[in-house]
């Protein structure tokens, strides 16, 4: 049975993550970051979820501390709040929470996250930069074309997934010689961190 550590003032939400999570997980809620910097001192868990703000603080007060003495891999934190956004989402994982997620959390979506960082714990980044290239797709006279302006390649056939599929090992290749510049486009990732049995 995992424990999980959920810190929310809200009496609404302790009660809907209750019924969410318990059982099969162990779950403690404490009503304050206060509170939960006490417990942690005693007590073991294997993953917080935390709200963001509380009355006279927010979730940096136990994250913060936490992350001095351990990576964020070895005690997962998932933060949560109703005003869930780009900026606040970015300062979190830059302070070291695993994860972040917008309230209210009772859904497919919020329970899957939890089971997945208690199952195989990770790294939400918050935006990576992707190498892409554009391509132009068209028909003339029953023959499928794909155009790449920022290489010149221009392939042609029969067959649309095909010439598709052929234009992307063209650039895959191009790529890994490094002749290809492409542009980068931001996009969110998570880093999972498996296992090798």
């Amino acid at each position: 049975m995992k424990r999980i550590l959920y810190i929310e003032d809200s009496v609404t939400s302790q009660r809907i993550f209750q019924r969410m999570f318990h059982p099969p997980h162990d779950v403690i809620i404490v009503p304050s970051p206060r509170a939960a910097n006490e417990l942690l001192a005693h007590t073991t868990v294997d993953l917080i979820v935390c709200d963001f703000m509380f009355p006279g603080g927010d979730a940096f007060e136990v994250l913060t501390p936490l992350r001095r003495g351990q990576p964020s891999l070895a005690l997962p934190f998932i933060a949560v709040s109703g005003s869930m956004d780009q900026a606040l989402t970015a300062s979190l994982l830059a302070a070291g929470a695993n994860a972040c997620a917008a309230k209210p959390f009772h859904n497919a979506d919020f329970r899957a996250l939890v089971e997945g960082m208690l199952a195989h714990p990770f790294v939400e980044a918050d935006h990576t930069g992707v190498i892409t290239a554009c391509c132009f797709q068209w028909v003339e006279q029953g023959n499928h074309h794909e155009y790449c302006p920022e290489t010149g390649d221009h392939l042609t056939g029969n067959d649309r997934a095909e010439v598709s599929s052929r234009m992307q090992a063209r650039l895959q290749e191009r790529w890994a010689r490094g002749a290809l510049a492409g542009r980068i486009s931001q996009e969110r990732t998570r880093t999972y961190v498996l296992r090798h049995e």
